[in-house]
């Protein structure tokens, strides 16, 4: 063999050698680095499957008084045996009407301009006469009685004739049949009625117009049948004027509850009073709360109760989680509702806002309204 050759396969016999070496040892390093890995993969945390969450608004459950109402709708109307008439004691013509019906007025307040009919100038002018023609019968006697031509019978006859005679007369001028003259409010109050109008002829005693004190304004409201039996007098009632939205209620009570059903409305009608420091005004539409009810309890907002599978049900948020409760309902008015359960107490949380989209058990993202 060769120089030459004998390297040549020198070279392949070394690289035969590390080829072998390296197949010996690449099982070893695959093994070690499979348990390698493993390990690496144990140490890495497990991801939790995906849990729905809701986001709820919380309040505390407290214990509070409730009253229970009845909304009831009516108008304001004159207190009955309250109104003041306007009227003059002889036939007027009027002139001027100063005033409608549901003015307010204060004492003083021009009502109405009148002045006398041809007939009570007629009837002036014959009282005047009359009254004159007394005066000189009461002379007459006067004379006649010195004369031994009358007696003492004779001159009380003729000063009673006189002295009524002058009252009649007196009477018709004071109260303004000689004269135009305008009517005032003899206090302060409401105009409830006005019967007159501008040149028309008024009989004597005849309403010319008709006021009432703003004190004396009642409502009247119509209730249901049924109704009728939890209603008594002096019970509380809130008033709000429908007209005035937002504002705050009047604190008034019943004065009456009717014992017969009205033939058009079907209803009873109640006669509610506003309190004396409260103003209503005439003919105003008014809504009214009856109190019927009043206890203390657990009250939530009516929205946070819901109707499932027949129940009254409540959601609590526990631990991050909501919390299914069936409940029954006390007390109700228009905005709240008291609501009674054994698993329910005072200073828990409940939903009061995204609990449609819960179930029992569920996670809930919690948001307490500042």
């Amino acid at each position: 063999m060769t120089s030459l050759q004998w390297k040549q396969a020198s070279a392949v016999l070394v690289a035969a050698g590390l080829i072998g070496f390296g197949l010996s040892y690449w099982p070893s390093f695959l093994t070690a680095s499979h348990k390698h890995g493993d390990t690496a993969a144990q140490d890495r945390p497990t991801a939790e499957p995906h849990e729905p969450m809701a986001k709820v608004t919380v309040m505390d459950l407290r214990r509070r008084v409730i009253e229970e109402t009845l909304t009831v709708y009516g108008s304001t109307l004159p207190a009955p045996d309250e109104a003041q008439t306007l009227s003059v004691p002889y036939e007027c013509r009027v002139q001027r009407v100063l005033v409608t019906a549901g003015r307010v007025v204060e004492l003083g307040t021009p009502l109405i301009e009148i002045e006398p009919s041809h007939e009570t100038k007629l009837l002036l002018d014959g009282a005047r006469e009359e009254q004159q023609t007394a005066k000189d019968q009461f002379k007459l006697v006067q004379q006649r009685l010195t004369m031994n031509l009358a007696t003492k019978q004779d001159l009380l006859q003729a000063a009673q004739h006189l002295h009524a005679a002058t009252l009649r007369t007196e009477s018709l001028e004071r109260r303004g049949a000689g004269r135009s003259q305008v009517l005032r409010a003899a206090t302060a109050g409401v105009i409830s009625l006005v019967h007159v109008r501008q040149g028309q002829i008024v009989p004597p005693g005849g309403s010319l117009v008709e006021m009432i004190d703003d004190q004396h304004i009642l409502v009247r409201f119509g209730v249901e049948e049924e109704d009728r039996r939890l209603l008594i007098k002096r019970q509380r009632v809130r008033l709000f004027p429908v007209h005035e939205t937002g504002g705050a209620p009047m604190d008034g009570d019943i004065r009456v509850v009717t014992q017969q059903v009205n033939l058009v409305t079907r209803l009873v009608e109640v006669l509610a009073a506003p309190g004396p420091q409260d103003r209503l005004l005439l003919n105003e539409y008014v809504r009214g709360e009856i109190i019927i009810a009043s206890q203390e309890g657990l009250v939530v907002p009516r929205s946070a109760v819901l109707q499932q599978e027949g129940h009254l049900v409540l959601y609590s948020v526990h631990e991050r989680h909501a919390r299914r409760h069936v409940v029954q309902a006390g007390l109700e008015n228009r905005e709240q509702l008291e609501v009674r359960g054994s698993d329910l107490h005072e200073g828990q949380q409940i939903v009061i806002v995204g609990q449609n989209q819960l179930r029992d058990g569920m996670a809930v993202d919690v948001d307490v309204p500042r």
